[in-house]
């Protein structure tokens, strides 16, 4: 199913216009057009998230050059929260209109390497484990989160563990 979605962009100040879509693999998306990376990590039946610029919000960031979203994704998630991914499910992805890029959403296992002190790009002040009943409170993306949630939710009973 895809979700048509817009906001206004709190760094420009712009509207910004996408459609997120819920899938099972990125394969058939165009790998030069993935641009940046979610992921909602999970540790100790929690969800992990990171304060990023005065707000909380899923571990992201920006795929580098000569990276794969894969590889984004398990070095953003060790830069933010210090955390190694020990699995990893495609949850979806959103396309960004304007921009004609993809951001790729990931439902991740983690543990840590050692506590939290701080990102390397100083972006992230800390992080905050959450139990899944307050993932909407913190992660509110108009009609998606919930879908993602459950998406999440659904991996996690599909494994077998603890929610």
């Amino acid at each position: 199913m895809k979700i048509e979605t817009s906001w206004i962009s709190s760094k420009t100040s712009q509207p910004v216009h996408a459609y997120y879509e819920e899938v099972d693999d990125f394969s058939h998306l165009p790998q030069d057009k993935i641009k940046s990376i979610c992921a909602f990590c999970y540790l100790d039946n929690k969800f992990v998230i990171v304060k990023n610029e005065g707000r909380w919000e899923p571990v992201a960031g920006h795929v580098e050059p000569g990276e794969t979203a894969d590889e984004a994704l398990v070095r953003e998630v060790k830069e933010e929260s210090n955390m190694r991914i020990l699995k990893f499910f495609p949850v979806g992805f959103q396309y960004h209109h304007e921009e004609g890029f993809y951001q790729t959403r990931y439902f991740c296992l983690v543990e840590p390497y050692g506590p939290f002190i701080s990102d390397p790009d100083g972006d992230v002040s800390e992080i905050k484990l959450i139990k899944p009943e307050e993932f909407l409170t913190y992660i509110n993306w108009k009609d998606t989160s919930p879908l993602i949630k459950e998406k999440c939710l659904k991996i996690l009973s599909n494994l077998k563990l603890n929610i």
